[in-house]
Formats: C-alpha cells, structure tokens, sequence
C-alpha cells in the first residue's frame, strides 16, 4: 500500500506513529530524514547491493537513509536568444542579459538557493549572506521575481525572459512542450534536493523495505525515473544517454549547501528578502 503524502505531512505522522508504526519505509524531499534520525525515529536499513553505487555524501554513515533521486538546480536559459550558454552565477550580471532576468522569490526554495548560491559567488556563505543580498539586490533592479513553478514556463514563453535560475526537470518540461530551454551547470556548483528514504525505527519490515530501495537503485531503473520524471541519478552506476544528462548535474558537481543552518534562518532572511528586495 503506497500513501501518499507531502514530506511535512509524512514526518509528523512518522512522529505520531513512533510506537507502533503504520507506515514502514517513509521517502522525503525536504530534509527530514535528519531530524528523523537525530530523534530515534528511523533505524539502519539493511544494505541492498545497488546501495553501493550511491557516494558516500549523499546517504547517511550510519545507515539511517540513503538518496534514491536528485533534484539538480542550475541555470535555465533559452537557447535562441543566449547564443553564449552561461557557465557561472555570474552570468546573470552579463550587460546583454540585463532586462532578459528572472529569479524566484526566497519564498520558493530555488530562490533561497540562488541566493546563498550568489553569497557564495562573490565571496559570502550561508553564515555571511551579505554578499548574496547585495548581488540579488543588484539584479533586481531589472529583472522579475516569480513565486511558483508554474510560472517559469510562462515566462520563457513570454520572449522577454531568457535566463533564470531553477531545476534541470523544469527546463525538460519546457522542452517537451516546444520551447528551446537549455540547463547549465554552474561552475560554482549545482544545488540539489535529495530524495530520499528511510525506515521507521520500529517497524518490522525492514527486510522488505531494501528491497524497495535497492529497486529504486537498479542503474536502469534510476534512468527511467530521469527519463520520465526528471530526477537525476543517486548512483553513479546509472548511465543517462546524452539526451537526459544535459538536463542534469551529475554526483561529483553539486554544491553543498547547510540546510539545518539555512531552515534556522529563513524566517530572517525572509523578512530582509521582503524588505529590501521584493519591495
């Protein structure tokens, strides 16, 4: 039986069930599994032979959780109007992109990460954030900040918008639907979202739950989900054919990013966000 559930949704009910569990094998996109863990939520997971294949970064040591899926951010620019394909963040300062820019609200996640992406560039972090807001405060003065997904299409189809920062499955769905949408991989790294899964500390059907995972983990099965889904890999075993690679970033170039650091400051990065920037 597959429940589905938004991440939040599915942690709080892993919390209320901790003693007797209803749900055995939890898959989150959020970041839960850490929390989950450091709370005695979750147990080791027996090893699969595909776990393998995942690197070291991106499951846990304990063996808590491990990555299945990817989902890699980048620069989405239109191929017609861009005949130099961006390679940097700083990209998005180039004099003949001005009035052409797009960038999310901090609101949306992807806007979080494009501003502590900018931090980084021009030589912040997410414990100096200054520089992040200074550049985005710059760039803001010609280009429109969007809040959803459902908005990067449109914009690309408006011809007024040719670059944006976002995740490589959007710029597959702009393509399938017609548009000459290209995705780079930022020199100074991808940010990513991890899918990932975990068990719940008391269920009895661990045994059962690897074998799911390892499933997800077969190198053909991991080229489907990025095939049909735009999910880039968790395991380097899988090897996409060019036509899907060049929607996504592979293992060794993401950019890591502090989320426990990050979600402690959101709400004052937020309020600044709203202040200075989307005024």
């Amino acid at each position: 039986t597959q429940t589905p559930l938004l991440s939040a949704q599915a942690f709080a009910r892993m919390r209320a069930e901790a003693n007797s569990p209803q749900i055995d094998l939890f898959m989150f996109s959020g970041g839960q599994e850490r929390p989950a863990k450091a709370d005695g939520l979750t147990q080791p997971i027996p090893q699969g032979p595909n776990f393998a294949g995942v690197p070291a970064h991106l499951r846990d040591p304990d063996g808590h959780w491990i990555a299945w899926g990817l989902v890699t951010e980048g620069i989405l620019y239109r191929t017609d109007r861009v005949p130099n394909p961006p390679t940097s963040y700083r990209d998005f300062f180039r004099e003949d992109l001005q009035g052409h820019v797009a960038f999310p609200h901090i609101t949306n996640g992807y806007g979080t990460d494009f501003l502590i992406m900018l931090a980084k560039t021009f030589g912040g972090s997410e414990r100096n954030m200054d520089p992040g807001f200074e550049a985005v405060g710059r760039l803001a003065r010609r280009a429109t900040v969007f809040r959803t997904a459902a908005e990067v299409q449109t914009l690309f189809a408006s011809g007024d918008i040719w670059i944006m920062p976002y995740d490589g499955a959007s710029a597959m769905r702009a393509v399938a639907q017609g548009l000459p949408i290209g995705y780079a991989v930022p020199a100074e790294g991808a940010p990513y979202v991890l899918l990932v899964a975990c068990v719940a500390r008391r269920s009895r059907n661990a045994d059962i739950a690897s074998v799911v995972i390892d499933k997800h983990l077969e190198p053909a099965v991991q080229v489907e989900i990025a095939r049909q889904i735009g999910w880039a890999p968790a395991s380097t075993a899988a090897q996409l054919p060019p036509e899907i690679a060049r929607f996504m970033a592979p293992t060794d170039r993401l950019a890591e990013i502090d989320r426990d650091y990050v979600n402690a400051n959101r709400a004052a990065w937020t309020e600044r966000f709203n202040r200075d920037i989307a005024r």
